[in-house]
């Protein structure tokens, strides 16, 4: 019975990062500039589409720290039918800006950073490690697609341990982020974020599709200076 609480623990958490990262664009927050956002995921089985879907929300705050490298928190909520909160989870994570770093449109934005996750729960606690590349190419400036792949293993231990990458997660998705209005470095400025992508095993072994994923939500950028 604990094996198995493992198992769907580990599993839902894996889905409870998706809203923290898949509504990031590979662009960092400018040195002191501030990112609040709030995002809804709904996770599917891709052979059994129909069924209940896990419902997930998440609350996130970003920082720019430096020149090209900022950091953030966040909270998960689960808010699917029956689960009674189960997979509530604590996030953490740092992201560096490695090409474009003036920000420029049409031009490949690339960043890559570490994630690390904590699900806490009455009789099971899972620490999750993630690996993120995100690619981002801004058409102006107010859009910006983005493609990620996340790379994640999950333990019992806070490091992974040796049977964590026996069996990795993969998620792949593409999001687009928009300014609600002309983005301004002295102004509070809305953006409004969706992404829809699929998650895998990829152990050879299972007999499951995957899942799909639908992440939207909205997202605010503090002032911050001229830049």
């Amino acid at each position: 019975m604990l094996v198995d609480l493992i198992f769907v623990l580990s599993a839902s958490v894996f889905f409870l990062s998706c809203v923290f990262t898949t509504l990031q664009t590979a662009r960092t927050k400018a040195p002191g500039q501030a990112e609040v956002s709030a995002g809804y995921m709904q996770v599917r089985s891709i052979e059994e589409f129909s069924e209940d879907p896990i419902q997930l929300i998440g609350i996130n705050g970003r920082i720019g720290v430096a020149n090209n490298f900022d950091m953030g928190l966040a909270h998960s909520f689960d808010v699917s039918k029956d689960n009674e909160g189960a997979f509530k989870t604590l996030w953490g994570d740092a992201k560096y800006q490695f090409s474009n770093k003036e920000n420029e449109n049409t031009k490949l934005t690339f960043s890559s950073g570490f994630i690390k996750g904590y699900a806490y729960h009455s009789n099971v606690e899972t620490h999750i490690t993630s690996l993120p590349l995100y690619f981002s190419l801004p058409i102006n400036n107010r859009l910006t697609p983005t493609f990620i792949y996340r790379y994640e293993l999950y333990s019992e231990d806070f490091f992974p341990n040796s049977d964590s990458f026996e069996d990795p997660l993969h998620t792949f998705a593409l999001g687009l982020e928009y300014y609600l209005k002309e983005p301004d470095p002295t102004k509070w400025v809305p953006k409004f974020a969706i992404a829809i992508g699929t998650l895998q095993s990829f152990d050879g072994e299972s007999d499951d599709s995957g899942s799909f994923l639908l992440n939207f939500g909205l997202k605010i950028d503090s002032p911050f200076g001229n830049k």
